[in-house]
C-alpha cells in the first residue's frame, strides 16, 4: 500500500508498506524512512469524512483500521519529558505526553500548544 503521510508543517511524503504491516511496523518504517525518533511518532489517520482515528495500538494492523492504498494520515511528536516531577498533569493513563508538536519549531514545557483537526 503506498500511504500519505502530513506532517503539521503541511510536507507531504510517502510510504510504501504491504497490507498486513501493524501500527509499529508502520512507524518503524517513518522512523526509518524520514529519521523521526520513532518512540515520539503519534499517528492519525484521515477516515475522508471530517474525522480522525488516532491509532493508539501499535499491534492492530493498519487494516483493521481501515487503511487503505492512498490512505491519508496526520504525524505529531510527543513533547520530550524534560522533567521529573511525578504528576500527571498532560499524561494519558499509560504516562505518555500526548501533546502535540510541530518538530521544525519546537516550543518549551511552559507553553500551550492547540491542535485544530479539519
Amino acid at each position: 500500500m503506498n500511504l500519505v503521510i502530513q506532517i503539521l508543517t503541511g510536507t507531504l511524503f510517502h510510504v510504501q508498506v504491504a497490507k498486513d504491516t501493524s501500527v509499529a511496523d508502520l512507524k518503524k518504517e517513518i522512523s526509518n524512512q524520514e529519521k523521526l525518533p520513532m518512540n515520539r511518532l503519534i499517528l492519525m489517520l484521515d477516515t475522508g469524512h471530517g474525522d480522525s482515528i488516532m491509532l493508539n495500538d501499535d499491534e492492530i494492523s493498519l487494516v483493521d483500521y481501515g487503511v487503505k492504498d492512498g490512505s491519508h494520515f496526520y504525524l505529531f511528536f510527543k513533547l520530550l519529558d524534560n522533567n521529573n516531577n511525578n504528576s500527571n498533569n498532560g499524561e494519558n493513563p499509560n504516562g505518555d505526553s500526548v501533546s502535540f508538536v510541530n518538530p521544525e519549531n519546537p516550543v518549551s514545557q511552559g507553553d500551550s500548544v492547540t491542535f485544530v483537526a479539519k
